[in-house]
This record gives structure tokens, sequence and C-alpha cells, in this order.
């Protein structure tokens, strides 16, 4: 079973899901952080703002130098922003 990267909508073969993609305009990140065409935003794509801390781990980094990698980036890189202001 194959997903649509943007609509998540399911598809069973990878012609249909091409097929798909096609019609509606849909982009995939070819990016690199994967060796095929994927969702972007995924764990490895280089549009995630933690992916170099999962490279990192992915290289064979200790745990402590992949912590400090994350902590990093927790301070320095910007999270999304806030939409709706959440209410209790």
């Amino acid at each position: 079973m194959l997903r649509c990267p943007e609509c998540r909508s399911r598809r069973a073969t990878f012609t249909s899901m091409l097929a798909h993609v096609q019609a509606s305009g849909h982009k995939l990140c070819r990016c690199g952080g994967y060796h095929y065409a994927h969702r972007p935003g995924s764990p490895f794509c280089y549009e995630n703002p933690m992916a170099p801390a999962l490279h990192a781990s992915r290289a064979g980094s200790s745990a402590e130098e992949v912590m400090e990698i994350m902590v990093e980036i927790a301070w320095s890189v910007a999270g999304k922003p806030l939409k709706v202001w959440p209410t209790l």
C-alpha cells in the first residue's frame, strides 16, 4: 500500500500512485535524505529540522553526541508558528 505525500490517500500500485500525484499536482520531495522520492518532512528528509540528529544516529554517532545535536537544534531552530491559541 502506498500513500500520497499530501492527501495521504492510499494506492495499491506504484503506477496508480504516480498517476494520482501527476493528476492532483501533489509534490514529492527529492532532497536526498532518502534514496527515493518521499513526503516532505519525513524523519530523514532534509526539510525536517531534526534530520541532522537522525543522520548522525544513522552514521553511528554515540547517544550523547546525538542528544547534543538534538539540544542544539531545539535551542536554535524555530518551531512551527502557533495557528490557534490553545484553550483549557
